[in-house]
């Protein structure tokens, strides 16, 4: 059998903006692919089973992508140290930064799956679920919390894996995983009539070989993932460091979704009809999001390698141009989704929910044009995180989190707006967030929060 070889791309030398993007767009891909899964589960449940069945997966998704916030974000967070002593050459440290953010991930699992599923009927009270949806609602949610540990390990591998300069191997193992989650939906819900229920389970069993793929490949090509007996696995120094980066990438990714959690109950209140709309409208912002999200994780663990090696100059530049292809791709995005919105509410419900549809399509052409303050915001957010400010970054976040809570309400019910006052919220927490972070950027006060001290550049 033919050797694994690990692949890497040079963030160091060479052309700034191609190098950026050959790194992005297989983390871009993966993050369409992992998209597919909520959206999978959304278009099969909402086609073949019922509008109320697509309202119980969403009901549950401001909650989910809470935690997913909280599993990607650490490691996401952490693999920030890891590209530092990379582009220091410190190699010795990275292997107890990888043992040391596993352990501590794999008991922040254990804790979170434990109380979800403890309080999960308590969760979907709170959120106002309606009745005729609860119970499918709570069904879905206790399944995904049994499967949070395979979704945190996943994340994990590919953090770590992109921090060394490899963003197609989890590209690969995701494509797999996702067309798992595909046919095991059409499975369990068309063969087996298991509903909701069979979406979750696909889910669960896809991430599942996700982790199990990821392992073997890491424990074949890196050094830096295999462990020798006795080996200190996990660093209590180094741990400081993790923490203080990993915690505010977790908080910060699990911001935005916090704030949603707090209005879910303001979106439940107006019906399965508008949670429905609100599901699918939901589902593609996400997606007009991966473009730009893709090129973020690229930045910040460009600016992380060449922070630590000295080259601040260099890790500005790449902000600049791979910010304004940001802005670019998201411009394309806003026109699609505000020319094709009626066509895209199709892909999730049958052509006889025209209520669901009409209001879906309505909140997203209401958002749409806004976009590109979301990718100013996360490209600029994204340099920060690489340079090891990442308490600034996650302030950023608390702005979009706060103001797009206290404008759905305001919108909702101060202006008597409705269900789509909930819509014009997201762009000004976006203006918000963007205006925060561009400030932050230009005042400097990144330029001493790395993990690797050097001289730099000015």
């Amino acid at each position: 059998m033919k050797k694994l070889q690990a692949r890497k791309v040079d963030m160091l030398s060479g052309p700034i903006l191609p190098r950026i993007l050959a790194f992005s767009l297989p983390i871009f891909l993966g993050s369409v692919f992992q998209q597919l899964y909520s959206m999978v589960d959304s278009i099969v449940v909402g086609k073949y089973v019922s509008a109320d069945a697509l309202a119980a997966v969403g009901s549950t998704g401001t909650i989910s992508m809470l935690l997913v916030g909280i599993m990607m974000g650490f490691p996401t967070g952490a693999s920030v140290v890891a590209a530092q002593f990379l582009g220091a050459g410190q190699k010795d440290k990275i292997r107890r930064t990888i043992s040391t953010t596993l352990v501590f991930l794999l008991g922040l699992a254990v804790v979170l799956t434990v109380l979800g599923l403890s309080l999960a009927r308590h969760i979907m009270r709170w959120v106002n679920v309606p009745d005729n949806i609860y119970q499918d609602t709570v069904t879905y949610f206790s399944i995904f919390i049994a499967g949070m540990v395979f979704m945190a390990l996943y994340n994990f591998f590919a953090s770590f894996l992109r921090a060394l300069g490899d963003s197609t191997t989890p590209l690969i193992f995701l494509i797999i995983s996702s067309l798992l989650n595909i046919a095991g939906d059409l499975f369990f819900v068309l063969a087996l009539k298991m509903g909701v229920a069979g979406v979750a389970w696909a889910t669960v069993i896809a991430q599942a070989i996700s982790v199990v793929l990821c392992f073997v490949y890491v424990s074949r090509t890196s050094e830096y993932f295999r462990f020798r007996k006795g080996e200190q696995i996990f660093d209590q120094e180094l741990f400081k460091d993790i923490l203080r980066l990993g915690l505010p990438s977790s908080v910060r990714a699990s911001i935005t979704s916090l704030g949603m959690v707090m209005v879910q109950g303001l979106i439940n209140s107006y019906g399965s009809v508008n949670i429905a709309a609100y599901t699918s409208a939901n589902k593609m912002e996400g997606l007009s999001h991966l473009p730009v999200m893709g090129v973020s994780m690229a930045i910040s663990l460009f600016v992380g390698q060449n922070i630590g090696a000295g080259q601040r100059n260099r890790a500005k530049k790449g902000l600049l141009q791979s910010g304004a292809f940001a802005l670019a791709l998201s411009a394309l995005m806003a026109a699609a989704i505000y020319a094709f919105g009626p066509y895209i509410m199709r892909l999730f419900v049958n052509d006889s929910d025209a209520e669901v549809i009409k209001v879906g399509a309505a909140f997203m052409r209401t958002w749409a044009p806004f976009i590109l303050f979301h990718a100013l915001a996360q490209s600029t957010i994204a340099f920060l995180r690489g340079s090891g400010d990442s308490v600034a970054a996650m302030i950023a976040m608390f702005f979009d989190l706060g103001v797009r809570t206290v404008a759905a309400y305001i919108f909702a019910l101060g202006f008597n707006m409705g269900f789509m006052g909930i819509a014009y919220s997201l762009p000004c927490g976006w203006v918000a967030c963007a205006a925060f972070a561009v400030i932050r950027y230009l005042s400097g006060g990144w330029k001493t929060k790395a993990v690797v001290k050097t001289s730099g550049e000015e």
